[in-house]
């Protein structure tokens, strides 16, 4: 079943289940939404004017005796090269059921969790949306996953159960876009890419139970377990010819493919005094895609190759049945604290990925550690909000830096100003992790409008 499908279909069961409460007594009806208008350039010269959008967002929710229901759609003008550029969302559509000691909700729903900033460990139940990478709001990047989701209370803790039927990966940027995540292989030698199969369908379940504990004054934990798939692709490696048929040239050939495994994860927060908050986080996934490649491939450059180096690479390809991927043992969790000074707001953090089992072959460090800062800071009864984000790659030595102003302009009314800058080293090649610094030339500064009723 394709997505449009999907999403005609979950709109279909709320549809039925609104005419199916409909002689029931309706308590309370409330539309709202909010209208914003965003726009990029780029700093450095030409300073390329990168988007321009509108995004109208209107929410409908009543309820009933029996729970209640929720409709969220999104208009989408682009207005960059038309102005006639208009997409339309079915963002959200779910029923809630109420019980005396728990709940449910059927439908496509936005399902957010953990504690981190600047990346994902726990909170990858619901697909984000990068294929424009950071000129999209952090509100509008997380969408809607078809889902059932059961809660049970016992007095502050509760017990949480997730299950659906699809799989949605994230829609990253298309190869040859500014926004491409994955640019490292394309530094060292030609790249080409294969069509994969679907990557949102009713093909693989997966499921999350997670038991919440609430009871204690001092600390909020969040013990997970999962069957889930990584909404990131991996490659699968080919070699193939390409150029005309007299001199062809080799390349890579990449096919996308999901590896779906079980996730042990942990996320809390320990509240040390009225200015102290300890936040720490972690996942263990049983198996993970880690790229590798032919020594003959990472230690020269496959034009140069001479005719029997040529015939030793082809070779090895065809020997080959892993796709040059490596599926180990993945760790990753994240300490940090939250605190004020001068009325500063300050959220720091720390992390650390950790292949276990590691190869000498694989692309990917054993150990990555990055850490992330985040300063807020009011002014003017709190009508102004100044802050900074920044996210720094100890190991590639790269950044990205996110200084923002915010205000109130009246009720209802919001403008914010900011900038997004990226840089850092360059990496060495076949680098094998995200690398701010390949989008140094795309830094941008953005200003957004937003009217809310």
């Amino acid at each position: 079943m394709s997505l449009s499908q999907t999403r005609h279909l979950v709109f279909f069961l709320v549809l039925v289940f609104s005419f199916n409460w409909s002689s029931k007594q309706v308590f309370s009806q409330e539309i709202n939404g909010f209208l914003r208008n965003y726009n990029a350039v780029l700093t450095s010269p030409p300073n390329e004017y990168l988007v321009g959008r509108n995004r109208l967002g209107v929410d409908i929710s009543f309820n009933t005796s029996y729970g209640s229901v929720f409709i969220s759609n999104e208009i989408l003008n682009t207005y960059t090269q038309s102005a006639n550029n208009y997409a339309y969302d079915f963002s959200e559509g779910y029923v809630d059921m109420f019980f005396t000691n728990s709940d449910i909700r059927i439908g496509k729903q936005v399902i957010s969790q953990g504690r981190t900033s600047g990346t994902f460990i726990t909170d990858i139940i619901s697909p984000i949306d990068v294929s424009e990478f950071l000129t999209l709001s952090v509100e509008d990047l997380k969408g809607g996953i078809p889902a059932v989701k059961y809660t049970r209370y016992y007095g502050n803790n509760f017990l949480e159960l997730v299950a659906t039927p699809v799989f949605q990966s994230n829609t990253l940027a298309k190869p040859g876009s500014r926004w491409f995540p994955f640019t490292e292989l394309e530094k060292s030698t030609n790249v080409t890419y294969a069509d994969s199969l679907a990557e949102n369908s009713f093909s693989s379940f997966q499921g999350m139970i997670k038991w919440g504990i609430r009871s204690s004054l001092k600390w909020d934990l969040d013990l997970t377990a999962m069957w889930w798939m990584d909404g990131n692709p991996s490659y699968e490696k080919d070699l193939v010819l390409t150029g005309p048929p007299l001199s062809p040239e080799p390349a890579l050939e990449l096919e996308k493919t999901y590896l779906k495994s079980p996730i042990l994860a942990y996320s809390g927060n320990y509240i040390i005094n009225d200015n102290l908050i300890f936040k720490s986080e972690s996942a263990f996934h049983f198996k993970k895609y880690f790229d590798y490649l032919p020594e003959l491939v990472t230690n020269s450059e496959l034009n140069s190759l001479t005719p029997i180096q040529s015939q030793q690479l082809v070779l090895i390809f065809n020997e080959n049945e892993d796709g040059f991927l490596y599926h180990k043992p993945w760790f990753i969790y994240m300490i940090g604290f939250t605190t004020s000074f001068s009325g500063i707001e300050i959220d720091k953090q720390f992390f650390h990925e950790y292949i276990i089992h590691y190869h000498e072959l694989i692309l990917q460090e054993e150990n990555f550690f990055y850490s992330t800062l985040k300063l807020n800071k009011s002014f003017l009864r709190n009508n102004l909000l100044a802050s900074i984000f920044s996210r720094y790659n100890y190991i590639g030595n790269n950044y990205w830096i996110n200084p923002q102003a915010q205000y109130d302009i009246k009720d209802g009314l919001r403008g914010a100003l900011g900038l997004h800058f990226f840089g850092g080293k360059e990496s060495e090649n076949f680098y094998g992790h995200f690398n701010f610094k390949n989008y140094a030339a795309s830094s941008f500064m953005y200003a957004k409008l937003t009217a809310f009723f």
